[in-house]
C-alpha cells in the first residue's frame, strides 16, 4: 500500500511541476502549439505528394488525401488543371472517392470539373471529404 502512494504523491509532483513550468495560457497560440496542432493535423489526414497527368491539349496537378473518422473512411483531393492546347477545347476533369478502387469501384462522390483558358491554370480545387478509401481523377480534351 505505501508503494503505491508514494507512486501517486511522486505522479502528482510530476503534473504540478509540469503544469507549473508551462507558459501561461494567452489568447494566441504559441509557435510550437501551432507547430504541434499542424502534426496532429498531418498525422491524421494521410496525404500523397502532388502527383501529374498530361493528355495532349491538356494537363492536372492532383493531389489526394485519406482520413478516419470514427472508424470511418474519408477520401478529398485538390487539383488544379490546365488547358495546354489553343484549339477551342476545354480540358475536363472526373473527380470521384470510392471504396475498393482496385475491387469493383464502389463510388461515393463524383463531380465533372472544367477549365479552358490556355493562358494560366485553373484555381486550386479542393472536393471536400467524402466517404471513401481513394479519390481518382481522369482528365480528357471536350
Amino acid at each position: 500500500m505505501s508503494r503505491k502512494r508514494i507512486a501517486l504523491v511522486a505522479a502528482g509532483l510530476a503534473l504540478v511541476g509540469g503544469l507549473a513550468a508551462a507558459p501561461a495560457a494567452t489568447g494566441a497560440p504559441s509557435a510550437r502549439s501551432a507547430q504541434s496542432a499542424a502534426n496532429v493535423e498531418a498525422a491524421a489526414n494521410k496525404c500523397s505528394g502532388w502527383k501529374e497527368i498530361h493528355i495532349t491539349g491538356g494537363a492536372a496537378k492532383y493531389m489526394e488525401c485519406t482520413k478516419k473518422v470514427n472508424g470511418k473512411s474519408y477520401a478529398s483531393g485538390a487539383f488544379y488543371l490546365w488547358d495546354t492546347k489553343r484549339d477551342g477545347k476545354a480540358v475536363q476533369a472526373y473527380a470521384e472517392t470510392d471504396y475498393d478502387h482496385w475491387y469493383g469501384d464502389d463510388v461515393t462522390w463524383s463531380h465533372f470539373y472544367g477549365w479552358g483558358d490556355d493562358t494560366h491554370h485553373s484555381p486550386k480545387i479542393s472536393t471536400g471529404w467524402h466517404p471513401g478509401n481513394d479519390f481518382g481523377l481522369v482528365i480528357e480534351l471536350k
